[in-house]
């Protein structure tokens, strides 16, 4: 099945970038499902490209945990477990709940101002948006404080947790009630951050991070 073909010709300085720009939205928006195979030659191939940035983007891929590597044999479409939900939001209360505390210390009216426009992003989303859409603007609002709290090295660790956790949310839609839940911890959070309750902003990051791990396991199709 060639699903990049639309992309041949591809050229660019960063061409693996660009390679594994394709790949991940290939990847979140369902057309390459768990444990499709990812040859380099036939991606080259389609692409017009040397095999060379199609194997740099794979390892890219695989560091976003979107990809698994089979020495000497492919590359495939990483298949999410149970286990691995249940480990990266472990990760995620343990960094973004430190994020929150961040931001409300640190953040400044530049940063308080892209958190509020995150939110204010992901509140006008229409009812029919997919659940990409929904993904992307959820994430973006812990994207957002992640970069409020004034740490380079946390901000670059909890963006690699957001693309894993993105591979998830992008096949699981929020049903309205529990959007308007996230939307309302969202506000809380938000609430906090402004008002420099760092502790309040740490513990609300907290719940709600809990609270979305226990929504996607009684939704997600999983494997232990």
């Amino acid at each position: 099945m060639a699903l990049f073909s639309s992309h041949k010709g591809l050229r660019t300085t960063r061409a693996s970038a660009s390679i594994a720009d394709i790949i991940r939205r290939e990847i979140l928006s369902g057309n390459l499902k768990p444990d499709h195979p990812l040859l380099e030659r036939d991606i080259a191939l389609e692409l017009g490209v040397s095999r060379t940035p199609v194997r740099e983007a794979l390892f890219v891929l695989q560091g976003e945990g979107l990809v698994e590597l089979e020495p000497r044999r492919y590359a495939r479409v990483r298949k999410i477990t149970r286990s691995d939900i249940s480990q990266i939001y472990s990760l995620r209360v343990v960094l973004e709940a430190h994020s929150a505390e961040g931001a409300a210390i640190n953040a400044d009216h530049k940063a308080i101002l892209a958190i509020e426009m995150a939110m204010t992003k992901q509140k006008n989303l229409d009812r029919t948006c997919s659940a990409i859409d929904q993904t992307n603007a959820d994430l973006e609002f812990h994207a957002a404080i992640a970069a409020a709290s004034n740490s380079q090295i946390l901000m670059t660790v909890i963006n690699q947790v957001l693309a894993f956790t993105a591979t998830l949310r992008s096949r699981i839609k929020y049903e309205p009630q529990q959007f308007r839940t996230a939307l309302g911890q969202h506000k809380s959070i938000l609430r906090a951050i402004k008002a420099r309750d760092a502790a309040t902003a740490r513990d609300l990051m907290a719940e709600h991070i809990s609270s979305s791990e226990r929504y996607i396991k009684g939704k997600a199709f999983l494997s232990e």
